[in-house]
């Protein structure tokens, strides 16, 4: 009997255990499951994508004098990817550099500012297929006076620009030094009263810029030609199903013409074919 007894005693104990063991790993499994919620399923389920954008860069994203209200080729692009996905866009305003380290801690879903595809960035994020095609250039001096003619010109000069934007890391890799301004409509003058001798950006966004300030003194440095790049939306890494969902939907408005339309009217080009540079 004694015998019985300790054996039923110790079957009891390992029952008991058994079950714990099993609750335990079923709340592990339930948490793990949450925690690995994708990307897409917590805006899917939210019914809202909250997007990073400057606000500063006329005509990618800024807000437009006479209504307050942002605006923008990227800002429009993603307020008709919001429609044909169902979801309300929640625009989150920063400064540029702080758009990448926002999305990487969770404080914004995407971030839509024109961002070219490089391979640095490729290795910390995920990018949308592209939506913008164009390629690098320059304002200068209209008096010629800043002596850039060619990239090579670069060399020892100084270049106003965003301290991370991969439009002053290519004037560092010429040998240029990069003073760090936030704004378009901050550097331009400092071009004329000869702080910096130039900006780099994207051909079409400097000729906006050079509509927009609309005073004399500054030119397109016409033969400064660099890298044909692509402009696309970023998200963190390893999100597949976000990517697919975004892909799909920008890839219908590339095919029927919106992302043409809206290019259009804020670059006055088409910007959703590849271009080529001699």
């Amino acid at each position: 009997m004694k015998k019985l007894s300790l054996l039923l005693f110790i079957l009891t104990i390992g029952f008991v255990l058994t079950a714990c063991g099993t609750e335990e790993a079923g709340t592990k499994n339930s948490n793990t499951a949450s925690e690995e919620k994708s990307s897409w399923d917590r805006i899917k389920e939210s019914g809202k994508l909250v997007v990073g954008t400057e606000g500063l860069y006329f005509p990618v994203t800024y807000f437009d004098e006479d209504t307050k209200e942002l605006t923008g080729f990227d800002v429009e692009v993603v307020r008709e990817l919001g429609k044909r996905l169902g979801l309300e866009i929640e625009f989150k305003t920063m400064e540029f550099d702080g758009l990448l380290p926002a999305l990487r801690n969770g404080q914004i879903d995407v971030a839509a500012n024109d961002f070219t595809i490089t391979e640095e960035r490729l290795e910390k994020f995920d990018f949308t297929i592209p939506i913008k095609h164009s390629f690098g250039s320059a304002i200068v001096r209209e008096d010629g006076s800043s002596n850039i003619e060619t990239v090579e010109d670069l060399t020892g000069k100084k270049v106003g620009g965003s301290a991370t934007s991969n439009y002053s890391e290519f004037a560092r890799s010429q040998g240029a030094e990069v003073v760090v301004y936030t704004g378009s409509d901050t550097v331009l003058p400092e071009i004329v009263n000869g702080r910096v001798d130039a900006t780099l950006n994207d051909y079409l966004v400097l000729i906006q810029h050079l509509k927009q300030f609309n005073k004399p003194g500054l030119k397109l440095a016409e033969n400064v030609k660099f890298e044909p790049n692509v402009g696309a939306i970023v998200m963190q890494k390893d999100s597949p199903e976000l990517k697919e969902q975004l892909d799909t939907v920008l890839q219908e408005m590339i095919d029927d013409g919106t992302v043409k339309e809206i290019a259009l009217e804020f670059f006055g080009a088409d910007v959703s074919q590849p271009v080529t540079l001699d």
